[in-house]
């Protein structure tokens, strides 16, 4: 999902309108729709692996974790490298998009819903977080249609729905990926290999058809491709499928090992092909005049010499932490303050 993620953001900043047309351009926009939700879903699946409820040491370190991505997350949105000419000459649009909902913001808060209901669920969070999940899903719709983000202050209104700010990714729908994704983790992380298989069967069928059903009466009453419970159910059921093929590929050859460094360093590899596509408050992009303006295959050039860069990063990164863990919270807490003292320091 990551690798795909980076395919897709390049495509979409770089191809031409004319090449938008290319028969494998439509292709790549038709795999790049499960990209999001797949992101979403991992990143819960993980979280439900470990049993719960966790001790208070490691729930303070994931918490603290979590407060991390949040708050990469707002970075990477930040018009200006000044935390004052943010707050006085930043355009309406510029704070809409600044607070906007976008994956790394659904993922931590998400997440952070999921620990404090571990700890007062105890052992039986799962299915409390599954109810949750359908919660969202059925409540989806009514958010949107009500107006409420609108009046809310835009930080809360923005991780509603779309209509206040750019939110790619708002917590209706997007939170039910996460926390399905949890709900799988528990559910099928921990299960020997047939009965994950069996699990994951009946599960990925069950809800690709419940949404098939659910959507013929939705139909008329809400946008399948927007925030329909219908569409939610059908892919998640259909990203427990793609866990299960993802497994059997990697058990039966090991060409797919190295995707693993992606999955092992997802924030770095997201925040650097970010920075390298789009540039931020740190640098501009030498790839931004060449936004709209690229043919299929010279986007396909900058991706692959894109990939050995990010695999570099992620590599090094990965074997920084496992040779000193403690080093490796020291550079983060580094960076965290140096970035937050510029920040809060620079007067324009």
């Amino acid at each position: 999902m990551a690798l795909v993620m980076m395919q897709g953001h390049v495509f979409d900043a770089l191809v031409s309108p004319v090449s938008r047309a290319d028969p494998l351009y439509l292709l790549q926009v038709t795999l790049h729709g499960s990209t999001a939700p797949g992101f979403l879903f991992a990143s819960g699946f993980v979280a439900g692996l470990p049993r719960a409820p966790l001790s208070l040491t490691a729930s303070v370190r994931r918490a603290r974790r979590l407060l991390f991505v949040l708050a990469v997350g707002y970075a990477i949105h930040l018009p200006y490298f000044s935390a004052w000419k943010t707050a006085i000459s930043a355009t309406r649009a510029e704070k809409a998009a600044l607070f906007a909902c976008d994956a790394l913001q659904v993922i931590a808060v998400t997440q952070l819903a999921v620990l404090v209901l571990q700890w007062i669920s105890g052992r039986r969070w799962a299915p409390v977080a599954a109810a949750l999940t359908a919660v969202v899903l059925i409540a989806g719709p009514g958010v949107w249609a009500s107006g409420v983000a609108g009046r809310l202050p835009l930080p809360l209104g923005a991780y509603l729905d779309m209509s206040v700010a750019p939110s790619q990714f708002p917590i209706f729908p997007f939170a039910s990926f996460v926390l399905a994704g949890t709900v799988a983790g528990a559910a099928l992380g921990r299960q020997d290999p047939s009965t994950r298989r069996r699990r994951g069967l009946i599960g990925g069928v069950g809800l690709i058809a419940a949404g098939a059903i659910v959507s013929v009466p939705l139909r008329a009453v809400v946008d399948f491709w927007g925030v329909s419970p219908a569409y939610a159910l059908i892919r998640i059921g259909a990203l427990l499928l793609i866990l299960l093929g993802v497994e059997a590929l990697s058990r039966r050859t090991q060409a797919v090992r190295p995707l693993a460094l992606l999955g092992h360093e997802t924030l770095l590899v997201y925040v650097l092909h970010l920075l390298m596509l789009y540039g931020g408050v740190v640098g501009t992009s030498p790839l931004s005049r060449h936004f709209g303006a690229l043919g299929f295959v010279a986007a396909t050039g900058v991706l692959l010499m894109m990939l050995p860069v990010v695999f570099a990063a992620a590599w090094a990164w990965h074997r920084f932490k496992a040779w000193s863990p403690h080093g490796a919270s020291l550079v983060l807490l580094f960076l965290g303050v140096a970035f937050a003292y510029e920040l809060m320091t620079r007067p324009w």
